[in-house]
This record gives C-alpha cells, sequence and structure tokens, in this order.
C-alpha cells in the first residue's frame, strides 16, 4: 500500500468498535440538559414580578440544577473529545492539526448558519474558535493545563475590566423590538462577536480540563476509576454548594463603592461559575457511576442515541422551537412553565427520532455533513451500504 493511500485511510472518522459509550451518554445528557436552559432563559421571558408562586419556585431550582451547567458539561466534553482524537491521532503516528483546523473550519461554518438563521446564542462559533485555543495546549504539560484553567476563569473578567477603565464604550446589549427575526439574528450575532473577548473565554477552563481527563483515559476504562470518580461526586457537589451560598453572602454584603462593587461583581461570577463547574462534576461522576450499574445501562441507551446525533439535536432544538415561537408570538413571553413545557415536548420528539435514525443511518445529517466537508468525501450513511465494514458510526469521540 502507497504512503498516500495509507494516510488517506487514515484520516477516517473511528471505527464503529471503537465508541466509547459514556463519552455518548454524557454528551446525551449534556445536550438535554441544554434544550432545558435554551427553553428556559434564552427566549425572553416576562419580569418575575408577574410570576406566580409555582413559577418562580421553578425559575429558581432549575436555575440552581441546569443553568450555566449544561453549557459547562458540554464545553468540557468538547475538550475531552479533542484528547481522545489526540490520542489515537498519536497512536497511528499522525498529527492532529489538519484534520482538526477543517473539522473546526466546518463547525464554525455551520455555527455561523445557525446564528443567522434560528438562535442568536449560538455556541458552535465560540466553541470552533476557541477550539483552535485548544490546539495550541495540546502538548502542554498537565500544570500547563492548570495553570490555563486558573487564567481561563479570570481572563474575561480582567479584560471586561480593562475594557471599561480603558474608556472605550462597550457595545450594549441591542434592542431588536419590531424587527424581524434574520434582522434581529444578524444585529445580535454582531453583537455577540464584538464582546467575544468578554463571553467566549468562560467555556476555556473546561475545555482544558476535558484535555486533562482525557489524557488520563478515565472513559475508557470507568471501572478502574470508580473510586476516584466517588470522590469527585462528594467533592463536586461539596464545592457546588460551598460556591453557591458564598455567593448569596457576597451578594448581600454588597458595597456601594464604585471600586469595592466591581470587586463583588467579579466575585459573584467568578462563585457562580466555580459552582457550575462543581456541580457539572457531580453530574459526570454520577452517571458514570451509574453506568456501571445494569439497570442504569439498559436505560442509558436512550441517552447514548442523543449523544451519538449530539450535533444533529443541538440545532434540532432551535428548528423545533424558532418556528414555534415566531407562529406563537413567544419571544420575550416565555415563562418557566411554559419553557419547562417546551422542553418536554421538544425531548419526546428527539429521543425516539435519535433511536430510530441510529437504527438505519450511521450518521445524523449534520453530523453527515461536518464529517464529509472534514475527511473531504461524502460518508457512507446508511447501515449496512457500501464499505460498511471499513466506514465509522458517528463517533462523538470525534
Amino acid at each position: 500500500m502507497s504512503t498516500e493511500s495509507t494516510k488517506t485511510k487514515s484520516l477516517q472518522p473511528v471505527q464503529a468498535t471503537e465508541r466509547i459509550v459514556a463519552l455518548d451518554v454524557l454528551r446525551g445528557f449534556a445536550i438535554l440538559a441544554v434544550l432545558v436552559a435554551f427553553t428556559m432563559w434564552n427566549l425572553g421571558s416576562p419580569s418575575s414580578d408577574t410570576y406566580g408562586t409555582f413559577d418562580y419556585v421553578l425559575d429558581y431550582v432549575l436555575a440552581i440544577i441546569v443553568d450555566t451547567k449544561a453549557y459547562t458539561l458540554l464545553a468540557f466534553l468538547f475538550g475531552l473529545g479533542f484528547s481522545i482524537q489526540m490520542n489515537r491521532a498519536g497512536q497511528r503516528g499522525e498529527s492532529i492539526v489538519p484534520v482538526y483546523v477543517r473539522r473546526l473550519l466546518a463547525l464554525m461554518l455551520i455555527g455561523v448558519a445557525h446564528s443567522i438563521l434560528l438562535r442568536n446564542g449560538d455556541i458552535l462559533v465560540p466553541y470552533a474558535t476557541l477550539g483552535f485555543v485548544l490546539l495550541l495546549f495540546r502538548n502542554a504539560a498537565n500544570r500547563v493545563l492548570l495553570v490555563g484553567v486558573i487564567i481561563g476563569a479570570v481572563f474575561q473578567y480582567a479584560v471586561q475590566a480593562l475594557w471599561q477603565y480603558s474608556g472605550i464604550p462597550i457595545p450594549q446589549r441591542p434592542d431588536t423590538t419590531g424587527m424581524g427575526h434574520i434582522a434581529s439574528n444578524l444585529v445580535w450575532s454582531a453583537y455577540w462577536y464584538k464582546t467575544a473577548i468578554i463571553h467566549w473565554p468562560a467555556a476555556l477552563p473546561m475545555f482544558l480540563a476535558g484535555l486533562y481527563v482525557g489524557r488520563r483515559r478515565l472513559l475508557e476504562n470507568v471501572a478502574e476509576h470508580r473510586r476516584g470518580l466517588r470522590q469527585i461526586l462528594v467533592a463536586g457537589l461539596c464545592i457546588g454548594v460551598v460556591a453557591f451560598v458564598g455567593r448569596l453572602l457576597v451578594i448581600r454584603g454588597r458595597s456601594y463603592n464604585v471600586y469595592a462593587a466591581s470587586l463583588v461583581d467579579v466575585s459573584v461570577n467568578l462563585l457562580w461559575s466555580i459552582h457550575a463547574w462543581g456541580l457539572a462534576a457531580f453530574y459526570a461522576s454520577a452517571v458514570l457511576l451509574l453506568l456501571q450499574r445494569p439497570g442504569f445501562q439498559k436505560f442509558s441507551s436512550v441517552f447514548s442515541a442523543v449523544g451519538r446525533m449530539s450535533l444533529t439535536n443541538y440545532l434540532l432544538q432551535s428548528i423545533l422551537v424558532v418556528p414555534i415561537c415566531i407562529a406563537f408570538d413567544l419571544y420575550d413571553k416565555v415563562t418557566p412553565s411554559l419553557g419547562s413545557l417546551l422542553a418536554v415536548l421538544v425531548a419526546l420528539v428527539q429521543i425516539p427520532l435519535s433511536v430510530v435514525w441510529l437504527k438505519h443511518f450511521r450518521f445524523s445529517p449534520a453530523e453527515w455533513l461536518w464529517r464529509s466537508i472534514t475527511y473531504w468525501k461524502p460518508q457512507p450513511m446508511r447501515l449496512g451500504g457500501r464499505s460498511s465494514s471499513a466506514s465509522a458510526e458517528l463517533s462523538v469521540a470525534e
């Protein structure tokens, strides 16, 4: 076999036998949690003063349980997937850079289309952009990753403070009242891109944490790490609770001195991030430990199917919800109870659709497009189709 043909063969999606089921399940769990966050807090809500007791309690409880934690876990899994890809590329003696750069560029194009046509709070472009930063850490020592996590945690706040003190106006959140859907999305997308430096880096600490965990190969043999997972379970819950309580105490002791108030704001935001990291670690370790139980393994196939179609399901959330909001004029009117109902209805579509689709196809539509662009040729779609022995199913490790 020629060198060129060997290289071409190596630049393929991983084989179905190389799939990591635990990663599928975690990503499915995260995508469904992102759905709740999307319908609860990204569609616009009336003033909380208008909420009844049920809506008020529902909003408060779900904010503690879900808000920020879903995206935190998804960012962690992005870094973890990169680490697994890098490990496998190293085993083949190949560089991950060329293929991964194409993957990031393709993801960026999908994200731009998504943010303009559907959801102006898109995370694909930020993830693709930070993916290039992640590449810079691919060979970094673990200590450097730890330093990167710490710097990433405070970077956005430091930049925002410097921006404020520079006297250069920070763009204000736009008012798109009366605008059409596409026009509004264009304005919001422009705002997010202009202020990216103080918003997007929030995902970087989790990217680096995922890279570190991937190096430890925790998901490739969960049974051997059960003791460590139990420790993470307890530590994550304790950190999450302590940070949440600490945040409440800081808010109550807020000073009205301008400089002290700025410090308090940073502390409040940072404590919320730490709270989110702790609970995300708690959720991930809990799911992995449950996967060791035969009863949950059967149930986990639901999350696994959703996770295997993670990109498609992320886009499908917008495809289903946005037309409903436009048709019924729901933007800025979504109460917690309505948001929860929308999440349940969409999940009832996504879960069975994912299970049925993967019985007939290797790839979901968005993943097929993404990987076809990445590998420079259309991937075989149907199960049992041509080249079935040499082609792979969708792997969330990618």
